[in-house]
């Protein structure tokens, strides 16, 4: 009886063992690899995401004939490399070892249907190819994941801001910007700028007068290269620019195409632009416009080095300006 009672309790501890050893090893299955993908889609061929906040914040992002958009803000544009490159990273997940399966492991890292930090879905038209929740950090670039319908908890190498949630961290901001090369003149209130021989030149300079290049360089870069916050709500938007723009300019492109920026001023520490061939209006941040405000004629004209000046108002003789005399010979 009592070797009964011995064997039984042997194997009742043989038992608990094994489900302690189940419950920090996951309990996965042997036959996935730890190396395998832990989903199994084609970047090139998902076709929208969703990603939820802990809050109910969330974010769409869709793919078009023209490429990646935010259709739940005014279908502007996303950035196209940096859907991507989350795609290709979420693409890249291994399985790993899980850490937990316990429905109570699954609260402590936080995800759950109802507690999660991230919850992520990636379609292939109308086919889910990627459901899971993302949770607490464990370590550096490191966080807690579970797919839908699983009870294993793994570590992934992901970070919770790779799947942010707001708009703005998606958008394209550089969709205002133009390449320089297609660039041919740049008409401004009081001057007009045209492209020759590689070279911007002023219109109507004066003989004898020549283009400040580096300026002109600046004016350039700040045209070519400007970037937007945010974009905001068209109809908001449409009602500042009923009066006359605060600030405006024409790009005329090789192509023979014309495109007029113009610019109003809300009261709030930015712009809004507005671009003839878009319906987007951008938000642009007041330093940028102020430094393209600033370019007059007279700046972008080369100006004739100074000589020192003395107090009686005469030049003052240098070294370099000095007449050749008989002690101060002409040096050859």
């Amino acid at each position: 009886m009592q070797r009964t009672i011995i064997a039984a309790a042997a194997l009742l501890l043989m038992q608990i063992a094994l489900a302690v050893a189940l419950n920090i090893t996951g309990g996965q299955s042997r036959d996935v690899s730890p190396a395998a993908p832990l989903f199994g889609f084609v970047p090139d061929d998902v076709t929208a995401l969703d990603i939820t906040g802990p809050s109910g914040e969330r974010l769409t992002i869709r793919k078009t004939d023209a490429g990646w958009e935010l259709p739940e803000t005014f279908g502007a544009p996303a950035s196209g490399d940096q859907v991507n490159g989350l795609l290709a990273k979420l693409a890249d997940l291994k399985q790993g070892l899980a850490v937990a399966t316990s429905e109570e492991a699954a609260k402590r890292f936080k995800v759950t249907e109802t507690g999660f930090e991230r919850h992520v879905v990636v379609k292939k038209g109308e086919e889910v190819v990627a459901d899971f929740y993302v949770g607490t950090s464990p370590g550096f670039r490191q966080v807690h994941a579970r797919k839908a319908g699983a009870q294993e908890i793994v570590t992934v190498a992901l970070n919770t801001f790779d799947l942010e949630t707001a708009a703005d961290k998606w958008l394209d901001k550089n969709l205002f910007q133009l390449k320089q090369e297609e660039m041919e003149t740049l008409v401004f209130a009081d001057f007009t700028l045209q492209k020759k021989d590689q070279n911007w030149q002023l219109t109507d300079l004066e003989e004898g007068k020549e283009t400040a290049k580096e300026a002109v360089d600046d004016l350039v870069n700040g045209v070519s290269g400007l970037t937007i916050q945010d974009v905001m709500n068209p109809q908001e938007a449409a009602a500042l620019f009923a009066g006359e723009p605060a600030f405006s300019f024409t790009v005329n492109l090789k192509s023979g195409s014309k495109l007029e920026y113009r610019f109003a001023k809300p009261e709030a520490d930015y712009f809004v632009v507005k671009r003839s061939d878009r319906e987007l209006y951008g938000k642009v941040h007041t330093i940028q416009v102020e430094n393209l405000r600033k370019f007059t004629k007279e700046k972008l004209i080369k100006q004739e080095e100074n000589l020192p000046v003395g107090e009686s108002g005469q030049v003052e003789e240098t070294e370099e300006t000095a007449k050749p005399t008989e002690a101060n010979p002409v040096q050859q």
